[in-house]
């Protein structure tokens, strides 16, 4: 297998896929691109891979804890007079709290948890 043209097609064929969706919602929806075309859904999506450890099954419960924390943003500030950027720092702590075992564990030159090392 050719990796390099493995990884070339692939991002060929989603930025293909990207552009066929973004065409249908601007071309047949809404002809114009809102402003809020695109409301930071990559960077949702990199949190709940990060929070649920790129697991599977993982994914849903992570995703319903990022998304209750997003949803729920709006209606705090309406009912408790908090700004929505609270919501921000808890995910960012969030992450932070995630990647700290991995930061750590770089720094000082230990070997990774749950992998099993096999001399052949």
């Amino acid at each position: 297998m050719r990796v390099g043209g493995l990884i070339v097609l692939t991002m060929t064929l989603a930025g293909a896929l990207a552009g066929l969706a973004g065409a249908g919602e601007v071309l047949g929806l809404n002809h114009a691109l809102p402003a809020a075309f695109s409301s930071g859904y990559g960077f949702d999506a990199i949190g709940v891979a990060l929070l649920a450890k790129s697991h599977p099954i993982g994914i849903v419960p992570a995703a319903f804890l990022w998304g209750g924390l997003r949803n729920g943003a709006g209606l705090m500030q309406v009912h408790s007079g908090v700004s929505i950027d609270l919501v921000y720092i808890i995910q960012a702590l969030v992450i932070a709290c995630l990647a700290a075992d991995q930061i750590v564990r770089w720094l000082y030159r230990l070997k990774p948890r749950g992998f099993i090392y096999v001399k052949l």
